[in-house]
């Protein structure tokens, strides 16, 4: 279950691709990787983590936004996101999803 505030939509998913220019010949493709990340993140992150990941990359929450809602500071919250996506890289290059150094595989 999402903590409160933070949708988990499918539509945000399927967005995903079009913030990143993906052309259709790649869609497959783009599918295949963001059902892996989908379960990367519910599966690999914290609930903390998640919350964060989701608001700022899917949501696009302004982080000033994020750090009241959360009673945090901006630094805590940089460091929960790098933590978050250190975690999901390592996930997804364990499958197979993406090189070692973050790239896509061809």
């Amino acid at each position: 279950m999402a903590p409160p505030g933070v949708r988990l939509d499918a539509e945000d998913w399927d967005r995903l691709p079009d913030r990143f220019g993906s052309d259709p010949a790649r869609e497959a493709e783009w599918r295949d990787l963001l059902a892996a990340l989908h379960r990367a993140v519910d599966e690999e992150l914290t609930a903390r983590q998640r919350r964060v990941f989701v608001a700022l990359v899917l949501n696009n929450v302004p982080l000033d936004t994020l750090v009241i809602e959360l009673g945090s500071n901006r630094n805590a919250i940089y460091k929960t996101l790098f933590d978050a996506r250190r975690k999901l890289r390592a996930a997804l290059a364990a499958n197979g999803y993406i090189s070692d150094d973050g790239g896509r595989r061809s």
